[in-house]
Parts: structure tokens; sequence; C-alpha cells
């Protein structure tokens, strides 16, 4: 009877030319994030808070501070997003939010506030916050918004 292979364990690699090459265009990338941001996330409390008049209380959880960022230009898959408002579409024009790779708490609707930088005192709402492999930075769609109220 033949012997029965054997198969090797399978091991982690060591970091390779692509690990150090990412992990360098990283550390540029963030050079470059010369501002500074507050992120904020509405709250739904349960049950809702109201105000004398019985209007529901709009109230946001501060998720991170003085976190780099990079408003840059709209890239051709970013430049505008379509939205339907009833029987209607309406496009609205986007810009580019950069923000490095280790910011993971970040999700759709999140607000903005730039504390420091060229765009400071702007608010700015996160369309779309998704993530992927490899990227130098956390690239995510924003509008222009308002200062909540409550904030």
């Amino acid at each position: 009877m033949p012997p029965i292979p054997v198969t090797p364990t399978p091991t982690v690699a060591a970091p390779g030319p692509t690990d150090r090459l990412v992990a360098h265009a990283r550390r540029r990338t963030e050079s470059r994030m010369t501002s500074r941001v507050t992120i904020h996330r509405e709250t739904y409390p349960d049950p809702p808070e109201t105000d004398a008049a019985g209007f529901t209380v709009r109230s946001f959880t501060t998720i991170a501070t003085d976190v780099p960022f990079r408003l840059a230009s709209p890239r051709s898959t970013t430049g505008s997003r379509t939205l339907r408002v009833g029987d209607s579409e309406v496009e609205i024009a986007t810009q580019e939010g950069h923000l490095p790779t280790w910011q993971t708490d970040l999700a759709d609707r999140d607000l903005l506030r730039v504390t420091a930088g060229e765009h400071a005192g702007r608010w700015l709402r996160v369309v779309e916050a998704s993530a992927a492999d490899q990227q130098t930075a956390r690239r995510v769609p924003v509008v222009e918004d308002q200062k909540p109220e409550v904030l």
C-alpha cells in the first residue's frame, strides 16, 4: 500500500515588496492630508427624544476627532450622484474626501466637520463609506451639508 501524502500546514508569508510599497504609499498620502476633521454620526435613541413642541430631536455621537483629511477634486466615478425623490431624479455634485486607511469606523451619512486646514468650517456628509484592499487612503464621496442645529 502506498504511503498517504502529507499536506504541509500553510504558513503566512512574510511581508513582501507589495506590502512595503503600499505602506510607503500610505505614509506619503497621509502626509498630504493637511486638514483635520471630526466625524459625527446621527443616533436614534429609543424612545425618541422630543422637544417642547413634540418634534423629534436629532442627536449625534462623535466618532473620532482630529482625523487627517484631504478634500480632493472629484474623479469621474464620484463627480455626481443621482437621487430619486418621489417621481423625480435629482443629480447632486460630489467631491472626494480622503481619510487614513486606519479610520475604519466610518458609515454612510456620517458628518465630517472640517476643523483645521484650507476648508475649516465646512460640513460634509459621507455618501458612501465603502473600503477596499491595498488603498493608500480611504476615499469616499462627500457632499456639502449644513451644521446640524444640535451640534
